[in-house]
């Protein structure tokens, strides 16, 4: 081998030599960036979980669920990053890492922080509508009542009370279920009040459109329920049934003519009605006259006629005759529960 090419060897073999030991802080610090980046996924999964615990066993409530899902959010984001470096530079240890990140997920987020960010999150709707009913109540606002009561329906069915049940930490469902059984007992409360309304306005719909019969089916379910109405809302509804209850009784009973108006001269009666009567006979009315504002004496007709639209009636009466004085002539009408007296008019002496 000539001097030469023994000088070229003995480069190569140092330049080789020289990055292989380059090589190895290279290598030793990807290591130690995969192990810094699992134990931060590993830390904040763990915060995630403490941000609600901690919160509970200081405050004796139910933290914000943002400021949980805050947590988690920031948690899942570096667990899949975590997994991600140890997939791409962890080596032989990669099976060690995935194993402690996986089962970091399971213990803190599978098994506690979303069972407990899916129970928050209907603890805090259930909440918001309870509220809302209360103040409704407080305010006596039957609208705003049904409006709450129809929303706070969704909080307090077993499939809620079941999601409760997932959180793992006894203390926090301990307080969910506390909300749960406030929500669903003010729900029941007023159960009755919110049905009895729903099924006046029915009712008051099936009268506008003068369908009696519906109308009737829905007062009678409401006459069932008055005595189980709550105290605030009692008197309201229950005058609201006795109203519509009126109505439909008016709307069933044949309309009665009313007298309006009398016009008498002497000898002669006539009688103007609202709306035209079915038939007119002496005991349907009484008729009265006065002179000179005596005593009112009873008058028997002599024959009663009506018009052909039956909206007036002519009645003859007995002739007043003429005396030595002038003589003021009132006539007046009872008809229906309703006098109706007629302008006088005069008869001249002889």
């Amino acid at each position: 081998m000539s001097t030469k090419q023994f000088i070229n060897m003995t480069v190569i073999g140092f330049i080789f030599f020289s990055l292989l030991l380059s090589f190895q802080p290279i290598v030793s610090e990807a290591k130690t960036n995969v192990v810094t980046i699992v134990n931060k996924a590993k830390t904040q999964m763990k915060k995630a979980h403490t941000t609600y615990t901690a919160y509970v066993q200081k405050k004796g409530s139910i933290p914000p669920h943002a400021t949980v899902l805050a947590e988690y959010k920031k948690a899942h984001q570096l667990y899949v990053q975590a997994k991600q470096a140890v997939q791409k530079s962890a080596g032989k240890e990669k099976k060690k890492y995935m194993s402690e990140l996986d089962g970091t997920y399971k213990a803190y987020m599978a098994k506690r922080v979303i069972p407990y960010l899916n129970a928050s999150i209907v603890f805090e709707g259930s909440k918001k509508m309870r509220m809302a009913l209360e103040q409704a109540i407080v305010d006596e606002d039957m609208d705003a009542l049904q409006a709450a009561h129809k929303q706070l329906q969704v909080y307090v069915q077993s499939r809620q009370l079941r999601v409760y049940n997932h959180v793992f930490e006894t203390n926090v469902q301990k307080l969910l279920l506390e909300e749960f059984s406030k929500s669903k007992a003010l729900y029941d409360k007023y159960a009755n009040d919110v049905k009895v309304y729903e099924q006046l306005l029915k009712a008051n719909e099936y009268l506008e459109d003068g369908k009696v019969a519906e109308a009737k089916k829905e007062l009678d379910v409401v006459k069932g329920l008055l005595s189980k109405l709550s105290d605030t809302f009692r008197a309201d509804l229950t005058n609201e049934y006795h109203n519509l209850l009126e109505v439909y009784n008016d709307l069933i009973t044949p309309p009665v003519a009313e007298l309006d108006y009398v016009e008498a001269t002497n000898g002669t009666l006539t009688l103007y009605f609202d709306i035209p009567v079915s038939s007119l006979i002496v005991t349907d009315m009484k008729i009265t006259m006065a002179i000179n504002k005596g005593e009112e004496q009873v008058v028997q007709p002599l024959t009663i006629a009506l018009s052909d639209d039956r909206t007036m009636a002519t009645i003859t009466v007995p002739m007043i005759l003429q005396t030595d004085q002038e003589q003021s002539v009132v006539y007046a009408i009872e008809y229906a529960q309703k006098k109706i007296t007629a302008d006088p008019f005069v008869i001249s002496k002889k």
